[in-house]
């Protein structure tokens, strides 16, 4: 055997190690990245589960003032400023100007909305027509709505 044939086995051998090398980094890699995909989707399914929020009285309190009260009923600790307000099907920030209380159990300088806990809102609606209905957004997606009496 000459020396072209061995040459030509030995480039040929290392250019098969070398695309199995590149092709299996390329693979563990892609693998890796679905199977942290999906324990994130698997966290995020088991905190939705977890998640449970009640509106305990949606009111009008005075001329132009609503009253909302929602308890945190899950076992998820919740994050105020992740909450969102509908009212009358448009969303309301709850960092709002006329936002006039935002409390957890009296405690308005927390974002912790604890289990068992209360968030009240009261919201000054001005010159727009009283709502009707009020619904809370939590930062998981899991939601509670009631009529406003």
């Amino acid at each position: 055997m000459g020396f072209s044939v061995s040459g030509g086995t030995v480039v040929l051998f290392l250019g098969i190690v070398i695309s199995f090398g590149m092709a299996y980094t390329a693979a563990s890699n892609g693998l890796e990245l679905v199977n942290d995909a999906y324990e994130d989707s698997t966290d995020d399914e088991l905190v939705r589960e977890n998640t449970d929020v009640s509106i305990g009285q949606a009111s009008n309190t005075g001329s132009t003032t609503l009253n909302v009260t929602v308890e945190n009923t899950g076992s998820t600790t919740l994050s105020v400023n992740d909450t969102d307000l509908l009212i009358d099907g448009n969303y309301t920030s709850l960092t709002d100007e006329n936002m006039i209380t935002l409390d957890v159990d009296g405690n308005s300088e927390t974002d912790l909305w604890v289990p068992g806990e209360t968030l009240h809102i009261e919201y000054d609606y001005g010159s727009d027509p009283a709502p009707s209905r009020v619904k809370i957004v939590t930062e998981p997606g899991v939601s509670a709505s009631a009529g406003v009496s």
